[in-house]
């Protein structure tokens, strides 16, 4: 009997786990160090969530984003962003207007749905990082707090994305 329940708790726990750790989102496997700008033209977009290179098409609802920095003497406030895509449209890496490449973006508020598919039948994720002072932000990550559909169980929890972004304000 003590077997047959040390392995229920495994099972439970393993499941507890997978269903409190979702893993929709990959990491940024690249590095961006911006040149260093006045305070006031010093601010930086950069995608935090690409559109999936394959696979189907999922709706999640995001309920928080929060940006981790590994140092922010500028004191840098970030604001995140979905950009909903066109298909004449690709996805930003770094860009200081985003604007200029997302013409359908609209500030996170939570809780927001996030149409996670292949470009360009996709949003994506952003984040604006803006200095308030001369110094240096460096994001390191970000973290997403999300419910997955039904798909997945329904899927929730919270997720680390790496993002490493660098500006310096002077």
């Amino acid at each position: 009997m003590a077997a047959v329940v040390t392995v229920a708790l495994a099972v439970g726990s393993v499941g507890w786990n997978w269903w409190t750790h979702p893993k929709a989102f990959t990491d940024l496997g690249d590095s961006f160090i911006a040149d260093p700008q006045p305070v006031a033209d010093a601010a930086l977009s950069t995608t935090v969530v690409f559109p999936k290179a394959r696979g189907t098409h999922e709706t999640i609802t995001v309920n928080r984003l929060s940006a981790t920095f590994s140092s922010n003497t500028a004191e840098a406030d970030t604001t995140f962003w979905i950009c909903h895509m066109s298909a004449h449209e690709d996805p930003i890496g770094a860009v200081s207007d985003p604007g200029s490449e997302c013409s359908d973006m609209e500030a996170f508020a939570p809780p927001m749905r996030f149409d996670h598919g292949v470009a360009p039948d996709s949003d994506y994720l952003f984040v604006t990082i803006t200095p308030t002072r001369p110094g240096t932000a460096h994001l390191t990550g970000v973290e997403i707090e999300y419910q997955r559909s039904g798909e997945h169980a329904y899927q929730r929890g919270a997720q680390a994305i790496r993002a490493d972004r660098k500006i310096t304000a002077r």
